[in-house]
Order: structure tokens, then sequence, then C-alpha cells
């Protein structure tokens, strides 16, 4: 009898240690963002963090703006968005970032560029000589890109309602290619089924596109060149880095003028935006390691895309990608992102 009481006593003392040992875990909460690159981040950080650093990680779905306020309060609510395009975000980078701001958020080091351009297959590049965005204006080479016989080019501006639309038609006024080339404005599922069947047949399409995203994956594409961006124009830039008041990149919303198109205009490419995983200053706080290892997280839009192409092509559940990836890329997960963290 005393040796069961000795031993009920050590289980019992053990269910104590370990109901103890489960409530130390760190609770992390992910900000859900609803784009697939995005999602792909998340879940890996979670299968990371879960497996190394035995954190409790959950997700909760809000509107952006949200998210960063929760970041910025600090309760819990929101430890972690994945994918924050920062040079999308200047008002949160002023709130909450930048030095003289609250400083109630963090970025890992090393961010991934996300870019936006006007692109073509690479063999309309490569062996029809279609290199730069000013080539379109040129109706010899528009003509490469008429469809339907009318003399004119076709080019996918974007789908209605896109700000992207926009920028487009305000390119063309300002290299010309909008009195040699038509805007098409369906939905982007048309567009990439006529982008297939454009590259199974090696015909010239042209079309606004970005990255990271899977087509970059399944195709080879050539973003058209354009001159070197030098700095927004606007007074909303004012304040920010890329403000230079003779820039090249004056863009206004229809919402803001109604001569948006006329008082607008694009003359260099689109800077690329950089993209970083963001983290509240409490997480730090109260779970240094897990903030190391955010900090050191660096991703790249190649990898980024290969997930969404495996997510969206492939039919993949995101789960079974990321947990795919990490196991392939444990020198990458251990050697890098991990790297001193205890």
């Amino acid at each position: 009898m005393l040796k069961y009481l000795k031993t009920t006593g050590l289980v019992a003392v053990s269910l104590v240690a370990l109901s103890a040992f489960a409530e130390a875990k760190t609770t992390v909460t992910i900000g859900e963002l609803d784009w697939p690159g995005a999602r792909a981040i998340e879940q890996v950080l979670k299968q990371v963090m879960t497996t190394y650093l035995d954190a409790d990680v959950g997700t909760i779905a809000a509107a952006q703006e949200a998210l960063y306020e929760a970041l910025d309060k600090g309760d819990n609510s929101v430890d972690v968005v994945a994918d924050m395009w920062t040079d999308h975000l200047p008002q949160q980078m002023k709130n909450y970032v930048l030095p003289g701001s609250r400083q109630t958020i963090i970025l890992n080091d090393k961010s991934y560029l996300g870019t936006e351009g006007i692109f073509v297959p690479s063999y309309v590049a490569d062996e029809l000589g279609v290199k730069k965005l000013a080539d379109l204006a040129k109706p010899e080479v528009a003509k490469l890109f008429d469809s339907d016989g009318n003399g004119k080019g076709e080019m996918w501006a974007g789908a209605v309602g896109w700000e992207s639309t926009n920028h487009t038609e305000v390119r063309g006024k300002t290299y010309g290619f909008d009195k040699t080339m038509e805007y098409t404005t369906v939905e982007q599922a048309v567009l990439l089924a006529q982008l297939k069947d454009a590259y199974e047949s090696k015909k010239p399409i042209a079309f606004y596109y970005w990255t990271p995203e899977w087509i970059h994956a399944a195709y080879k594409l050539t973003q058209l060149e354009e001159p070197p961006f030098n700095g927004y124009t606007m007074d909303s830039a004012k304040g920010t880095e890329r403000y230079n008041a003779n820039g090249c990149y004056t863009f206004y919303q229809p919402a803001e003028r109604n001569d948006w198109l006329e008082a607008s205009s694009i003359s260099c490419g689109q800077p690329p935006t950089r993209v970083n995983i963001a983290h509240s200053k409490a997480l730090a706080e109260r779970a240094p390691q897990i903030s190391q290892f955010l900090k050191q997280v660096a991703l790249d839009a190649d990898v980024v895309n290969q997930w969404i192409l495996a997510m969206e092509v492939d039919k993949k559940p995101v789960e079974q990608v990321a947990s795919d990836w990490i196991a392939a890329n444990k020198d990458t997960v251990e050697g890098v992102w991990l790297k001193g963290v205890k």
C-alpha cells in the first residue's frame, strides 16, 4: 500500500508538472490575409513555430487595417502578419514601425520584393525583339498582338475596378501605346486561360501582372523594360523616402480628381514593393526566441511562386505544401531561420 501511495503521488506530481508545461507554451496568433502567397507563408511559419519552438499557434481573419492596429495594441489578439507589403502601407509604417513612431511593430531583417509591370512570354522578347514597354507604341509591334484584325494590338490592363488598370491606362498615355493598343479588362481567370492558349501555340500576348504569382513558376515570362523609377511626385508621398518633386511617377486616383488621367504621368517602372513578416513588440518581449526566429526568416519571391503554383494549379492543401517544403529545406530552416535560437 505504501508503494502504491508513493507511486500515486509521483503520478500526481508528474501530471501537475505536465499541466504546468502545457500552460507554459507561448500562444501566437497569426492574422490571416486572403491571398495565396500570404496563406502559404502563414502556414510555413505556423509549422516551424509549432514544431521547433513549441508554440501554440492559431489564426484569426480580419481586415488588413485591423490587423496592424491589433499588432500595435500588443494584446495577443494578433501577434504576426506574415505578408506585410510595407511600401503599400505608408501610414502604418509612419505610425507603428519607423523611428519616431510608436515602434510597436517589428519587421524581419530581410524583405522579399513584389513587382508589378507589363509582361510578355519570353519567346516574344527573345524571338520577336519586343523588350521595352515603349515598343508597343510602334504600329508594327502593336500588330503582333492584334487578334481581331483591326490593326491594333490587345493588352490586358487588369480587371475592372483594379487600381492597376488605371496605372496601365496612364502608362499608355505617357508612352503613346494608347494609340496602338486596346485595353481588355476581362476577369483574371479569363486572362489566365488566354495566356495558357497563347503559350501553347507561341502566339504574342501582353498583360499586366505581378510577382509573386504561380504563373512565373509555370511559364517563362519577361517584364517589358521601363526607365528606372526615381520618385513619386504626389503630395501624398511627401515625407516618405520615395518622394521626389521632380520624379517620374505621378498618379492620381479617379476619386482624387476628375482629371486624373490628364494629370497623371508614368514614364518609368513601378518600384519593387518590399514585403516583410511583421510581429508585435509585445510578442518580442514575452517570447524573445520566437521574435528572433521571425526576424531571421528570409523569403524569396521565386520560392513563394512555387508555393502558389502547388496550391493553385496542383491543388495541394496549403498544409502539405508547407510541410513538404520544410522537410526538403531543413538547412534553411534550421541553419538560417533558427540560427542561434535556443
